[in-house]
């Protein structure tokens, strides 16, 4: 199934596929930042996978495992033979100095230096969607005019924002060419359907609908009680007691779930997802996956029925 992505007239899958892990396990700021326990040759078949299964939208940053994720996605795509069949989102906005620590690139020089390395990682000549990784910054205009150079260019095709506050979305399309936003949605978190979701519509901007599972939450795979490897990010959801508190929140409410996706003979990622489509706003939904059988679960989100108005009521009498 495909969907228009906003006003580039685009057509894409309605699912694509998130790359973050596919950086693995960085350290920023002295905290786990990625994930743990990724392997290259994994990552490539996955995404091997996704282009056999006809997903065309690949949502990757410099930030993740510093360039790492694009370097895999370039080499997948490459070895596939697929470049010319995909769509590449990728972003830029942070950094890290020699301690390890959080910078942020946002002149319109660095945005233009990033995009150059972004493209060698990519083995590509173009970025398809180029975004501003920043959920804030008071240098938007800066980055307008560098992503209208790369337009310019013709080193990128359209240029977009990963932000959750809508001022920011806002901002950057005060001159009216933003084409796409990106931002947390899912089950457990739909704020975008306050704002976001009609502002996009309404203007016919693309969104990306990221963290579709929660970071795994809503596959239903954890439980209390359960650890994480230390270099992983998810061990932030240990860290304090209130951190702890929430986390075992959100599982009680994918266990109240559980019952809705049984019923509809669909998993839980998948009952997640389909609920992410039912609304006609969301261009795609990207979803990670660590492997192809992760991939193919997800994918198959899109060949099964749409909900239905009692799954709806049912699933929001939970949330």
């Amino acid at each position: 199934m495909e969907r228009i992505f906003g006003k580039t007239g685009w057509r894409v899958t309605e699912i694509g596929l998130g790359c973050w892990q596919f950086g693995g396990a960085i350290t920023l700021d002295g905290r786990p930042d990625g994930w743990a326990g990724i392997v290259d040759d994994d990552s490539v078949a996955a995404i091997k996978r996704g282009v056999e299964l006809g997903i065309d939208f690949f949502d990757t940053s410099d930030q993740y495992g510093w360039g790492h994720s694009e370097e895999v996605l370039g080499r997948a795509l490459k070895d596939a033979g697929a470049r010319d069949r995909v769509y590449i989102a990728s972003k830029v906005g942070f950094g890290v100095d020699a301690a390890g620590r959080r910078t942020f690139k946002e002149t319109r020089d660095e945005i233009l230096q990033s995009c150059e390395a972004s493209l060698h990682r990519l083995q590509t000549d173009r970025i398809d969607l180029y975004q501003c990784h920043l959920w804030r910054t008071e240098r938007w205009p800066e980055f307008l005019d560098a992503f209208e150079r790369l337009l310019q260019q013709g080193k990128i095709r359209a240029f977009g924002v990963s932000t959750n506050d809508f001022d920011m979305i806002q901002r950057f399309d005060e001159r009216r060419s933003l084409s796409a936003v990106q931002a947390n949605y899912n089950l457990l978190d739909r704020h975008v359907e306050q704002e976001i979701l009609p502002y996009c519509r309404a203007r016919g901007i693309a969104f990306i609908a990221r963290g579709p599972l929660a970071m795994g939450k809503l596959s239903g795979k954890y439980r209390v009680g359960m650890k994480f490897d230390p270099a992983d990010i998810r061990n932030r959801w240990l860290d304090t007691a209130e951190s702890r508190a929430a986390f075992e929140r959100d599982l009680a409410i994918v266990e109240k779930l559980r019952p809705i996706a049984d019923k509809a003979g669909f998993t839980l990622g998948q009952l997640a997802i389909k609920y992410l489509l039912h609304h006609m706003a969301v261009s795609v939904v990207i979803a990670g996956a660590r492997n192809r059988q992760q991939v193919e679960q997800n994918h198959a989100a899109t060949v099964l029925p749409p909900l239905t108005a009692s799954e709806l009521a049912a699933i929001r009498a939970v949330l």
